[in-house]
C-alpha cells in the first residue's frame, strides 16, 4: 500500500502504488494499480515457472499516463497492453492512444546506427540466458495535442501507426502521420507547411518518408519548396507563384522581399553583393525570432539601396512593412491591401511617397 517507484531513465514516477500478490504451488496471480501523473494505471499478471522459467501473461491498462517526462520528450498516454511471456521471450501487443506529446529529439546530425557485430571493449559479455529477448506490435493513435521539433520540421501530428519493435531492439513503423499548424525551416526561414505528411513503409522509425509542401507569402509573390525524400535526407525543389527561375526563389526565400526585387536581382546587385544580401538575411531571421516577428529580411531597390525590412501581416488581406535604411538615415513604411484575388492597394512612405493600384492577370 502507498507504494512508490521511480524510473530515472524516463522520468516516470509511480505513485499510490497498490499490489496484492496471491502465491500458487508454482507461480503468483497479481493485482495492482498505480498514479502516474494525473492518471491511473492496473497491471494484473498470472504466471508460472516451469524449469525455473516463467510463463504467462500480463495485462496492462492505464488513462492519460505521463510515462516519459525528459528534456527531448514528454508524452502521455492510454495503453491498452498484454504481455505474453515464455520462458526469456517478451512479446507485447495491443494499443497506444497517445492524447498529449512534445518530442524535440537530439541534435542527431551526423550520428550512424550501431551495427549488428558491435562489441564494447571490456564490457561484460551479455548472456543470452539471463536476458529476456523483448518484442511488440503495437497499435499507435495520436490524439490532437501531439507535436513535433525535428530536422528543421515542426508542427503537430496527426495519424496512426503499427510499430513493431525486433528482440534487437530496432523500431520500424508502417502507416502515415498528417502534419497540421506546421513550418519546416528551409535557407534560413521558417515556412509555413501548406501540405505534410510523414510515410511510414516499414523502414526504420526515425526515419520515415516525407512529403511536404511549405510556402511563405512575401508582398506580391508566394516562394516556397517541396520536400522528398526522408526525414533525415529531404530533397528539396523550389517554386513561386507568380513564376520565377529557381535561383531567384532562392534568393527570395533568403533575403526577403517583393517580386519587384526578386525579379531586378540579378540587375541590382553582383553575386558578391548577393551573398552578402543573404548572409544579412539569416541573422535578420535570427533577429526577428527573438523580438517575435518571423518575416524579417534584407531589401535592395534598384538603385542598390540595402534595407532591413520588418514585414508583419496584420490581417489576411493587410501587409505591413517598416524598412531601416543600411547606408542612409532613411526609414520607409510601406502596406499593402489586397482588395480581391485581382485588385491590390499599395502606399509607400519614406524618401519618396507613392500610391497605387494594381489589377493582376494571370495566364495558365
Amino acid at each position: 500500500e502507498n507504494g512508490e517507484l521511480d524510473f530515472y531513465q524516463v522520468n516516470l514516477a509511480l505513485r499510490d502504488i497498490r499490489a496484492e500478490a496471491r502465491l500458487l504451488d508454482n507461480g503468483f496471480v497479481l493485482e495492482s494499480s498505480a498514479r502516474a501523473g494525473k492518471g491511473r494505471i492496473d497491471a494484473n499478471a498470472e504466471l508460472t515457472w516451469r524449469g525455473g522459467q516463467p510463463y504467462g501473461e500480463l495485462t496492462l491498462r492505464g488513462n492519460d499516463l505521463l510515462m516519459i517526462d525528459v528534456p527531448e520528450a514528454r508524452i502521455s498516454a492510454s495503453p491498452n497492453l498484454r504481455f505474453k511471456v515464455a520462458g526469456r521471450d517478451l512479446a507485447a501487443t495491443g494499443t497506444v492512444n497517445i492524447p498529449e506529446a512534445r518530442i524535440v529529439p537530439a541534435d542527431l546530425t551526423g550520428a550512424t546506427l550501431t551495427s549488428a557485430d558491435e562489441t564494447l571493449v571490456g564490457a561484460e559479455p551479455r548472456d543470452p540466458q539471463s536476458s529476456f529477448r523483448v518484442s511488440s506490435n503495437l497499435r499507435l493513435t495520436l490524439g490532437d495535442r501531439v507535436t513535433l521539433d525535428s530536422f528543421g520540421l515542426s508542427g503537430r501530428l496527426a495519424g496512426a501507426l503499427n510499430v513493431v519493435t525486433s528482440a534487437d531492439g530496432v523500431n520500424r513503423g508502417s502507416g502515415e502521420l498528417g502534419i497540421a499548424e506546421g513550418k519546416y525551416a528551409a535557407l534560413g526561414r521558417r515556412l509555413d507547411i501548406e501540405r505534410g505528411r510523414l510515410i511510414f513503409s516499414g523502414g526504420l522509425l526515425g526515419d520515415p518518408g516525407v512529403d511536404l509542401r511549405a510556402t511563405k507569402e512575401f508582398p506580391d509573390v508566394k516562394a516556397g519548396v517541396n520536400v522528398r525524400g526522408t526525414l533525415r535526407e529531404p530533397r528539396m525543389t523550389f517554386f513561386s507563384e507568380p513564376s520565377l527561375p529557381q535561383s531567384q526563389v532562392v534568393s527570395l526565400i533568403l533575403a526577403g522581399g517583393t517580386l519587384e526585387t526578386a525579379q531586378s536581382s540579378n540587375i541590382a546587385s553582383s553575386g558578391r553583393d548577393a551573398i552578402l544580401a543573404q548572409g544579412g538575411a539569416i541573422l535578420a531571421q535570427q533577429l526577428g525570432q527573438r523580438i517575435g516577428i518571423e518575416d524579417v529580411g534584407i531589401e535592395q531597390n534598384l538603385a542598390n539601396e540595402t534595407s532591413l525590412v520588418f514585414g508583419k501581416y496584420l490581417s489576411s488581406r493587410l501587409y505591413v512593412s517598416y524598412g531601416v535604411s543600411l547606408a542612409e538615415a532613411i526609414n520607409t513604411l510601406k502596406l499593402r491591401y489586397s482588395i480581391n484575388d485581382r485588385w491590390t492597394l499599395r502606399t509607400e512612405a519614406g524618401k519618396e511617397a507613392s500610391a497605387e493600384i494594381v489589377y493582376t492577370v494571370e495566364k495558365n
